[in-house]
């Protein structure tokens, strides 16, 4: 690429500024200002900088930096592997020579490695070159590997650091979501466009949006589509799916009051009752039982279920397979199917001679046996207590279960408000808590980042606008 190709790589060019007492600074990326701090000048200027390759390599090109401190103002070029330099060629000269304020302000070249670092001794001032592989060593050299940033708006969750593999800018208000295997993320970036991102943070395929960002009905959501994991997106009286591996969404129109819920692996569209789930090219009716409610769909068939009794899954082709639940040590008769979520169905059973117990079970929705079962009081297994699932821990109403040994226990007065990993998040008589798979809670103090899942054993959250992986402890 040429010098001058290379020295205007994006049309908004990013705004840098240093504070004076040189301990913050604020970066604005398409008209969103972020503000970064140091315990010196060159921390700050390291976080700002950090910042800015993290959005070209958001970008996948470099971007140029309208830069300035209290010593004046100057351009810069940043890359997406993290290198920057002036974007002049000159601009370190410049900067060694301007006064200091009666501060020094030499230029030391460090070489480590093969790498050389410029960095601006006394304080003030950015080195035009942070990165220049090859300049003393006899052949090619590794690019230095990024280094973590810091997650510095809120609060890291339990079991995470404050420190981050990758952050990505998000478009103002927007929520990410994690696929089921925990290996991409789905995200509406600055741009407005949808980009769904690896556990490195590279994007893996991006797609212009068919509406307008702020048009979108929740966020984007992994689901199932052929052999893989599509994404779809909901807007005002449509439906759109984009196959695995991004490409050309399939558009489905909605029926008027439509409803579109993804407790399961795919799409579930009601409409005056009756469910439907796109197949094909066309949004394809579902006959439901008579008397059953519509669950979920997995992709293929809709689960449905009557209050007592099997559950059965119809295939728009009027396919049935009944499932037929297997009942819960200590279990009697089957009380109420409850809900369902993922691929789990809830489930309370009778007790033996105790009107006042329940045994609350979790069922696999496909073939109705037992993972996770408890017994608990009647009014903890009430049908209208909120439901949140992770990967290790799953929680009805004050029933927290231990997805590995199969069984629950009782937190009395915790409502869940969402699950990641082996923990789930909620209020506790009305104070925020985590609580572990063994239902020991966890006090939260100050705005903790709750994880929306778990991206290769990373916590994805999102803070200040923008999109973490959060290093475990």
């Amino acid at each position: 690429m040429t010098e001058a190709a290379d020295s205007h790589p994006h049309r908004s060019p990013v705004v840098l500024v240093v504070a004076a007492d040189e301990r913050s600074a604020e970066v604005t990326i398409e008209r969103q200002t972020r503000v970064v701090f140091g315990a010196t000048p060159k921390e700050t200027r390291n976080a700002a900088l950090d910042l800015v390759a993290d959005y070209a390599a958001h970008l996948g090109r470099s971007v140029l930096v309208n830069a300035r401190d209290v010593n004046g103002a100057w351009q810069l070029i940043v890359s997406p592997t993290g290198v920057v330099r002036a974007a002049g060629g000159r601009e370190v000269a410049l900067m060694a020579d301007r006064p200091r304020r009666g501060r020094a302000g030499r230029i030391a070249a460090v070489a480590a490695g093969g790498v050389v670092v410029l960095a601006l001794l006394g304080g003030g001032g950015f080195a035009a070159v942070r990165y220049l592989p090859d300049a003393l060593a006899g052949g090619p050299t590794a690019a230095p590997e990024r280094p973590t940033v810091t997650m510095q708006a809120r609060q890291a969750p339990p079991g995470f650091t404050e420190q981050a593999r990758w952050r990505l800018p998000m478009r103002d208000g927007a929520q990410p979501d994690v696929s089921p295997e925990g290996d991409r993320v789905a995200l509406v970036d600055v741009d407005g466009r949808l980009r769904v991102v690896g556990p490195d943070g590279e994007t893996a395929w991006s797609a212009d949006l068919p509406l307008p960002a702020d048009e979108m009905t929740g966020p984007p959501r992994f689901v199932a589509a052929g052999d893989g994991q599509g994404v779809a997106v909901v807007g005002e009286g449509r439906l759109w799916v984009w196959p695995p591996g991004g490409g050309e969404p399939r558009a489905y129109e909605l029926p008027e009051g439509a409803e579109v819920t993804f407790a399961g692996a795919g799409p579930l569209v009601m409409a005056d009752g009756r469910p439907s789930i796109p197949s094909g090219g066309e949004l394809a009716p579902v006959e439901k039982p008579e008397g059953s409610g519509a669950l979920l769909s997995d992709g293929r068939r809709v689960l449905t279920a009557v209050v007592r009794g099997p559950w059965v899954w119809v295939a728009p082709d009027g396919t049935r397979e009944e499932v037929e639940p297997a009942a819960p040590q200590g279990a009697g008769e089957l009380d109420e199917v409850l809900t369902a979520g993922g691929d789990t169905l809830v489930a309370s059973w009778r007790v033996p001679g105790a009107d006042d117990r329940r045994v609350l079970a979790l069922h696999d929705a496909a073939d109705g046996t037992v993972r996770a079962a408890a017994e608990v009081p009647a009014g903890a297994a009430a049908d209208d207590a909120d439901w949140a699932h992770g990967e290790a821990v799953a929680v009805y109403g004050p029933v927290v279960f231990d997805l590995a040994t199969g069984t629950g226990t009782v937190l009395e007065g915790f409502a869940p408000a969402s699950a990641a990993g082996e923990v789930a998040f909620g209020d506790l008589d009305g104070a925020p808590v985590a609580v572990t798979a063994d239902a020991a809670p966890i006090e939260l103090e100050g705005d903790v980042a709750r994880p929306w899942g778990l991206l290769d054993g990373r916590a994805v959250v999102v803070a200040g606008g923008d999109l973490y992986a959060l290093l475990p402890e």
